[in-house]
């Protein structure tokens, strides 16, 4: 039991881990600012959009640049993030192999937030991407979940259906023993019918002999 809750453990410690945020200036729509970037693992672009969208309307209005590929927000307050007025925040979600990255850009209508420019605005934005990881973790292991129950239940169909089969394969054994136990009987009833039929043929071959007896004794009498 200690081996498979072991085993349990360490399958899921990539997904259970938090994820890192990494901060680095990056090229957008506005230039080259500063960004957060985290890495999402098991979660493609498209659940990442979805999931970022959703943890944006909360916000404000979620606009979407199409040359670009980002998201933003104008003009918002978010409390995980201390600015002094209202901040604009830019994502762009990019593909991996088997993850996407979440680039995040925000605005505080001085400059765009930095650990060296503003410690406590990027420690929020760190913070608010990492509740965010949260959400995806849940979501990705949600769908994994899901796949792992929609197997069990598959396996349950296929136990269901060797149950069935057993089962078939006892009615067979069952028939078949009805059928052995009849022939059985049917042989010693046959063995019985063939020895009055002996019986019986013994009998009419003395008919016979008799007859015979009667058939050459006739004219000899005289």
């Amino acid at each position: 039991m200690k081996t498979y809750q072991l085993l349990i453990a360490l399958f899921l410690f990539p997904l259970l881990t938090s994820a890192q945020v990494s901060e680095r200036s990056t090229t957008m729509s506005l230039g080259n600012k500063n960004a957060f970037t985290i890495d999402l693992n098991g979660s493609d672009r498209k659940m990442t959009e979805n999931l970022w969208k959703n943890y944006l309307k909360p916000y404000g209005k979620v606009e979407r640049n199409k040359k670009a590929k980002e998201y933003y927000v104008n003009q918002t307050k978010v409390p995980a993030i201390p600015s002094n007025g209202p901040i604009t925040i830019y994502g762009r979600i990019d593909e991996g192999s088997d993850m996407s990255s979440l680039t995040v850009w925000v605005d505080n209508g001085v400059s765009f937030i930095s650990s060296d420019e503003a410690p406590s605005e990027a420690n929020g934005v760190e913070v608010f991407l990492t509740n965010f990881s949260y959400l995806v973790q849940k979501e990705v292991i949600g769908k994994e979940l899901e796949e792992e129950e929609k197997r069990l239940k598959n396996f349950n169909k296929d136990l269901g259906k060797l149950e069935k089969k057993n089962k078939g394969y006892h009615e067979d054994i069952e028939n078949a023993n009805k059928k052995i136990a009849e022939a059985e009987s049917n042989i010693e009833k046959n063995l019985l019918d063939q020895d009055a039929k002996r019986e019986e043929i013994a009998a009419q071959e003395k008919m016979v002999e008799s007859v015979k007896v009667r058939l050459n004794s006739v004219g000899k009498e005289n």
